[in-house]
């Protein structure tokens, strides 16, 4: 299935964003680290609290089992983590990563309440023994990521053979009278209402600027099969706001 091209939302103002992994790594960092005292509020107020049901469907894409072990890769706050461990029920495993500590730390209840495991780390060189997993998991996080490929095969690593990564990622919406909303809240809502409420007005701009600089669809499911991931399917929400990527580690021969 295929998307709307990147042109259709190049009215939004344009960040001058940094171009190499280590300042990309950076200022992302830092940008989360600055609005993690408000991200939650910030992601159910700009998403009119739908990003909910975006993981509920995602989770089901990780065909999860009571007793399963899994990832959550770039879990911010921990909203995914709280989910996933519900699914693997008591004896299961539920372990979020993220390599912004502030934001971890404003998750803290919830980790502790879901009695999930969660650590600081950065996905490019995860502190984890290789094949452990029987899930990864990474919402809303894999674009912010300085080195996409070298995620995946990091993630494709820690997987079990026949493990699955479910990935759920902003899109570039499909033409029609959506795509025109969007583009509107993306470039006047977005910038000024998170901007009031995080303090960095740069953040809220950063996040359709992004999502036009991103993979394609198609590209996004090329570098998880380059990451020894097969098969790789993909389908999209919302009008296309958001795409899940859903691939597989190959069983062992």
């Amino acid at each position: 299935m295929s998307g709307a091209t990147s042109q259709n939302l190049s009215h939004i103002p344009v960040l001058d964003l940094p171009t190499t992994p280590a300042e990309k790594a950076r200022y992302v960092r830092g940008m989360f680290d600055d609005i993690a005292h408000r991200y939650d509020l910030l992601n159910t107020v700009l998403s009119a609290g739908i990003h909910h049901s975006w993981r509920t469907f995602a989770t089901r894409c990780a065909a999860l089992q009571p007793g399963d072990r899994v990832l959550d890769l770039c879990t911010g706050t921990g909203d995914w983590t709280v989910l996933l461990r519900r699914v693997v029920g008591k004896r299961g495993q539920v372990v979020g990563i993220d390599f912004s500590l502030p934001m971890l730390q404003s998750g803290v209840r919830k980790f502790e309440e879901a009695k999930a495991q969660f650590a600081q780390g950065d996905a490019v060189r995860l502190p984890i023994t290789s094949g452990i997993f029987d899930a990864v998991t990474v919402a809303f996080g894999i674009r912010n990521v300085a080195e996409i490929d070298r995620a995946f095969v990091e993630i494709a690593r820690v997987l079990k053979p026949g493990g699955r990564v479910v990935c759920l990622e902003f899109a570039t919406p499909h033409p029609g009278l959506f795509q025109k909303f969007y583009s509107l809240h993306s470039r006047y809502v977005m910038p000024r209402l998170g901007g009031a409420l995080s303090g960095r007005p740069d953040a809220y701009t950063y996040l359709p600027e992004s999502v036009i600089r991103f993979k394609t669809r198609e590209e996004l499911a090329k570098i998880m099969r380059d990451a020894g991931l097969s098969p790789v399917r993909y389908v999209d929400l919302t009008f296309g706001l958001v795409c899940v990527h859903v691939g597989q580690k190959p069983d062992a021969a």
